[in-house]
């Protein structure tokens, strides 16, 4: 039987949670009884929008000021209810190590003394949730007698320091990862990770160190080094970001140099390797102006250095791609609607999630003189596009939409241009069932031969191999009926279930001819063998059925959901197995 299984211990050993009325039930007592927030966050049964707090919960007031910022952090485990009150759960809680204060206040985009803004408060309950070690925020104000407001600030914490363990196994090939990490330092926030990683491409070690607030700032900081036996990868960047939308400016440098082994694909199974050596250098700035109380315009000005070389190894049996140089000043413009809604069992279970409705689009330009870059003069264009709309009481629509590639002057034509569409519809039958459909659509013109477009496995197509089919254009539908139970596994997981129809296919760019001397590599044979099937199945819809898990942790491992899938194709080639067996960590549904 052929099986791919993913997983990572650390969600499964201590995913963890309180559900979002937990927190609310933490409602200040200073509120008055006829306050409007005094009340837990709930969706009605008929409110198919899944929508939470639907109406104003905080005054509306101006000329007034922030007289109070009272913090409650709660602990992982609220051990007042009967069922968390056990001798683990109170060990765990004591073990923990809560967020230190000065970290959430430092997220805050309001002060004690200054002035209320409703829209701060929102926007600051939404950075609150984002952050990996705090599962859900709640942000009350009450105004008090002398006409000012008092702010009380409501988390709860989750459990940080975990395993990061995994396996993997794909057509005969084992991957697997060993280690640990740590998202909130001590209480400070920082991000702190050492992995043992082995797959068929490589092994070696990871080390990652992430600061979002270097020393109590606004300031960001990344580093990260690897060392493997194909190569190694250091990464160092620092930048003041856009952390808010009222943020007025932004800059940062960053620099990249990985050197790894990459692998093409066909039917499943490695057909060509090569090592690529990649170094990135990029140095922007940008500023925001505000349109008008929902829209932002930010425009950016930057600098990159970018250089791919690509070498031939002993198992390089297919013609690989030629050395790129890229240096060029680029221009970013960005347009960005503020409309948020807090809505819950859509991407997580039972989870606040902050849904943006509005339009976020972002348009890059840049361009690479050969007098610099001592290689072809090139136009590099990037542009995204993503929107969210309810159609209607019960349905919601979103759509993206991505472009990026470079005009080559000299040969006046495009060069690795790729674009891709995705659309997704929900229509929610009840507060715990839905319908999901999703369409998407990549297309590649004049891709070099280390660029790859796939389908099958983790791609989207379930019920075969992973890089199953390879091309340059793609199209793939997803049909599922979902469920999200209302049931604490454990008290760790959220759980949800999904019965699915995948269907798919890939066309153009059939793979090259072996290069010259590679036929007597082993693989290279079975290549040669596949060739024909290849052509048999591509251009054809491939189909699946299945079923699948979702569990999503609700004391560790924030935003993240486990997916355990069995799935069969229709109408599938011999080659392939009955049933698929995957299991994967995904970051939504």
């Amino acid at each position: 039987m052929g099986w791919i299984v993913r997983t990572s211990i650390l969600a499964v050993l201590t995913s963890m949670v309180t559900t979002s009325a937990q927190v609310a039930a933490s409602t200040p007592s200073s509120v008055s009884e006829h306050c409007s927030n005094n009340r837990p966050i709930v969706a009605e049964d008929d409110n198919l929008h899944r929508q939470l707090d639907s109406t104003e919960t905080l005054p509306d007031l101006r000329n007034a000021s922030v007289i109070s910022i009272e913090l409650r952090q709660l602990n992982v485990f609220d051990t007042s209810l009967p069922e968390e009150d056990n001798a683990v759960f109170r060990f765990a809680n004591r073990a923990h190590i809560k967020t230190k204060p000065e970290v959430i206040r430092n997220l805050l985009l309001f002060t004690q003394g200054g002035e209320y803004d409703p829209k701060l408060l929102r926007e600051s309950e939404r950075l609150l949730r984002q952050q990996p070690y705090i599962y859900d925020a709640r942000i009350f104000a009450e105004q008090t007698c002398e006409g000012e407001v008092a702010v009380t600030v409501i988390t709860r914490d989750l459990w940080t320091l975990l395993p990061d363990i995994s396996f993997s196994r794909s057509g005969g090939d084992n991957s697997s990862r060993l280690g640990f990490r740590e998202s909130n330092l001590l209480g400070y926030g920082k991000r702190l990770s050492l992995t043992h990683i082995s797959d068929p491409d490589r092994s070696g070690y990871l080390f990652v160190y992430d600061d979002p607030q270097i020393l109590s700032s606004r300031y960001r900081g990344r580093l990260e080094y690897a060392d493997n036996d194909d190569g190694k990868v250091h990464y160092a960047g620092v930048e003041y970001p856009f952390f808010s939308i009222s943020t007025p400016y932004s800059y940062g440098i960053s620099n990249l140099s990985n050197r790894r082994v990459e692998s093409l694909y066909n039917l499943g199974e490695e057909i060509s390797e090569y090592q690529q050596l990649s170094e990135i250098s990029n140095l922007y700035i940008g500023r925001a102006f505000a349109l008008d109380n929902d829209w932002t315009r930010r425009l950016l000005l930057g600098y990159q250095d970018e250089k791919q070389e690509f070498t031939r190894l002993r198992g390089t049996t297919l013609p690989i791609a030629e050395n790129r140089t890229l240096r060029y000043p680029y221009m970013q413009a960005q347009w960005f609607e503020d409309a948020y809604i807090k809505v819950r069992n859509f991407d997580s279970i039972y989870r606040t999630e902050d849904l943006n409705l509005g339009w976020n689009i972002n348009a890059q330009l840049g361009y690479s003189d050969s007098g610099l870059s001592d290689d072809d003069s090139r136009w590099v264009l990037t542009f995204n596009a993503n929107k969210a709309h309810f159609t209607s009481a019960d349905s919601l629509l979103r759509f993206a939409f991505n472009l990026h590639g470079y005009w080559n002057k000299r040969q006046d034509q495009a060069e690795n241009l790729l674009f891709s569409s995705r659309l997704q519809y929900y229509l929610n039958t009840s507060l715990r069932q839905s319908w999901y459909a999703q369409l998407e659509i990549q297309y590649g013109k004049h891709l070099s031969a280390d660029k790859q477009i796939t389908l099958g496995g983790e791609t989207g197509l379930r019920g075969y191999p992973s890089n199953y089919l390879q091309g340059n254009r793609r199209i793939l539908l997803n049909l599922e009926k979902r469920y999200y139970w209302e049931y604490d596994l454990l008290h760790l997981f959220k759980v949800g279930g999904a019965a699915y129809f995948d269907i798919g296919r890939v066309d153009g760019r059939p793979i090259p001819p072996p290069l010259p001397g590679s036929l007597d590599e082993p693989h290279t044979l079975t290549a040669l063998q596949q060739h024909a099937l290849t052509h048999q199945i591509q251009g054809q819809f491939l189909k699946n059925i299945g079923i699948g898990l979702r569990l999503a942790p609700s004391r560790a491992n924030s935003g993240l959901v486990l997916h355990l899938d069995v799935a069969a194709p229709l109408d599938g080639p011999d080659n392939i197995d009955s049933v698929q067996w995957l299991f994967t960590v995904k970051n939504r549904f």
